[in-house]
């Protein structure tokens, strides 16, 4: 019943997003945006880490699932922004609190290195307004401006070292 009313939404941020589009390599990105599936934290933990260790200001954003997997305790460091599921609305379009908080953010690169469809990432990519967007996988919007095809025979790891090859032969 919602499901025009999200595409509509998000078809709607992609038009009105103004965003600069400048391709950046792993050497000139300063600040970078991840966003992901909570799923896949324990990788994306060391994804970002790594980044940090290039001097990179790293922050992550996530959507938690509606329900928890038993046994989930997993504290997130301060760089990681949790979108709850009471921050989400019937439609699937994060509040307005959440948008200003995402708005606000400074950064000149998103990588989503998302693993599952959530109508939530695909407003979020809507609104981004970074320089430099990097994506694993085909959307139906123009949401990236450079995108390394994750193979349904590669894991995260794998896939994140080719877009950093790719970032690092680049210049």
């Amino acid at each position: 019943m919602f499901d025009f009313l999200v595409k509509w939404k998000i078809d709607s941020a992609f038009k009105k997003n103004r965003r600069n589009h400048t391709f950046r390599n792993l050497e000139s990105m300063e600040s970078i945006l991840i966003l992901f599936s909570y799923s896949d934290w324990k990788v994306i933990e060391s994804i970002g880490r790594e980044l940090s260790s290039y001097r990179k200001k790293v922050v992550m954003w996530t959507v938690q699932p509606s329900q928890k997997a038993e046994g989930d305790n997993t504290i997130f460091p301060a760089n990681v922004r949790i979108i709850h599921p009471k921050e989400i609305s019937m439609i699937q379009i994060v509040s307005s609190s959440v948008l200003k908080e995402f708005g606000a953010l400074t950064y000149d690169t998103l990588i989503d290195l998302t693993t599952t469809e959530n109508k939530v990432f695909d407003y979020l990519l809507a609104r981004n307004s970074s320089e430099c967007c990097i994506g694993i996988s085909k959307t139906e919007y123009n949401a990236y401006d450079f995108v390394i095809l994750r193979e349904d025979d590669m894991d995260l790891p794998e896939t994140f070292n080719q877009i950093k090859n790719y970032l690092n032969n680049v210049r």
